[in-house]
């Protein structure tokens, strides 16, 4: 029994060192550059975002809700990348297509909702 299980450890120690550090599922290369891709994309999403609360027309919104854009945008760093793209996503659509076939009021209430969706995601992240 003791050959066995000594057997069995000597293979399992020369399988072991055959395998090099180096030898991975993802290479280094492929995992930098896709650290690289989404520190790039949460770098987009944050002036998109940025840029949209600073907008005038934006701020003036928020300002009626009693929220300051500025601050806002300078919170919006706390977010997650997932809450930052989505909210990064909806402002590049409104900015994009503002009217969309819809009245000032009905565009008011996109601003406004951006803006609560933000504020939640902030107080939520900050808790």
């Amino acid at each position: 029994m003791r050959k066995c299980v000594l057997s069995l450890v000597l293979v399992f120690v020369a399988g072991a060192s055959s395998l090099q550090a180096g030898e991975h599922l993802v290479s280094q290369a492929a995992a930098s550059q896709r650290l690289r891709s989404a520190a790039e994309q949460r770098t987009a999403d944050l002036a998109t975002l940025r840029s949209t609360l600073l907008d005038p027309e934006v701020s003036a919104a928020a300002r009626r809700l009693g929220y300051d854009a500025g601050r806002l945008a300078g919170n919006a760093a706390v977010l997650s990348s997932e809450e930052l793209r989505d909210l990064a996503v909806r402002s590049e659509r409104l900015r994009l297509d503002p009217a969309a076939g819809l009245d000032s009021d009905v565009r008011q209430l996109l601003i406004v909702f951006l803006i609560v969706a933000i504020v939640i995601l902030v107080l939520q992240a900050v808790d």
